[in-house]
């Protein structure tokens, strides 16, 4: 079992939500963390309309990128709550109904928008920053999307993941565990919508050993304008999968970003130590019940006219890290695209 130590000494050990409600308080309070400051939750459990068979917890307008606002349909679960009977049939409710349920709730969000100054705020900032010419065509712009899904859940097991799996609808998980110190102080530890947390390279992340919310939001936005992800592979990996299979796997993908992306990168790790390869993306699938995901090529990797290498071999990718195609094939260095 997980524990914690904050730089106090105080010791935090996992907290267990035994009331759905309870959690719940917890995702509205950490909403600008969890999906984003350009983002607006409209935490409700309301009908509305006669075409939703089925009542969510919430709903997220994302406006990261402001000519692309999308919506999110949005499920807060608790681990003790059965993952088929009530979180999967619950999601294939929303997936199925809500195309006969656009127009009702774009009606009711912007009401439910409109009661509130701050939701209200951020709606005509981002229709301001977009090509929209008021905020009810932004709003709408967001609902005629296709369907997304969000779980946010405090533990993500396999079996959840095996459940959302068979639902041909596009749907994500979002974790967010609490934990509890003996005087009742409480952290938490939780996704974002757009995974911009994940490890950086040794030298990045020692030069911004804690980002500011200007820097976080920054970072944000570059992600929601990428259109390509660049993925560290071993020689044998590589050459077995990326080029023998046409596909890549067990990728951790943030929930924003699986439609966004349009090309994989091969960055081909010492003593290659360079970005050779390219393919555009075909299909992302989960990948078995992990949570995570596979990407299938459209067609075999293109190796590109000229390495990409870094500038120095402790700023490599650890992970997956998100860029702008015309920018990474233009860059010297990696490190320039991102």
């Amino acid at each position: 079992m997980s524990a914690i130590i904050d730089t106090a000494g105080r010791l935090f050990r996992p907290y267990t939500y035994e009331k759905e409600h309870e959690f719940e308080q917890s995702v509205v309070a950490l909403a600008d963390q969890i999906f984003g400051p350009s983002t607006i939750y409209v935490n409700v459990k309301k009908r509305v309309g006669n075409d939703i068979v089925t009542i969510p917890d919430g709903y997220v307008v994302d406006m990261t990128e402001p000519d692309t606002p999308r919506l999110f349909v949005v499920e807060n679960e608790i681990v003790s709550h059965d993952p088929f009977k009530h979180i999967g049939i619950q999601m294939l409710k929303f997936a199925t109904s809500f195309d006969d349920a656009r127009a009702p709730v774009r009606k009711f969000l912007m009401s439910e928008i409109a009661t509130n100054k701050s939701r209200l705020s951020r709606l005509e900032e981002g229709t301001r920053r977009s090509t929209s010419r008021n905020v009810d065509a932004y709003l709408e712009r967001a609902v005629d999307g296709d369907f997304r899904g969000l779980v946010v859940i405090d533990e993500a097991r396999h079996e959840l993941h095996r459940v959302l799996e068979k639902i041909n609808a596009n749907i994500s998980v979002l974790e967010l565990k609490t934990f509890i110190s003996e005087d009742g102080g409480r952290l938490h530890q939780f996704d974002t919508l757009y995974d911009e947390d994940e490890e950086l390279p040794l030298a990045l992340a020692a030069e911004r050993p804690g980002m500011s919310q200007e820097e976080r939001a920054a970072r944000r936005q570059r992600r929601a304008s990428s259109d390509t992800v660049v993925v560290p592979a071993r020689e044998e990996g590589f050459k077995r999968v990326f080029l023998g299979e046409n596909q890549w796997y067990s990728i951790r993908i943030g929930a924003a970003m699986k439609e966004r992306i349009r090309y994989i990168a091969a960055y081909q790790i010492a003593p290659m130590s360079a970005v050779t390869h390219i393919a555009e993306v075909k299909e992302i699938r989960p990948y078995q019940d992990t949570g995570k995901y596979v990407i299938i090529f459209k067609d075999p990797a293109v190796e590109l006219d000229r390495p990409i290498p870094v500038k120095e071999s402790k700023n490599a990718p650890q992970g997956p890290i998100y860029v702008q195609r015309e920018k990474l094939l233009g860059a010297e260095r990696l490190e320039d695209a991102m």
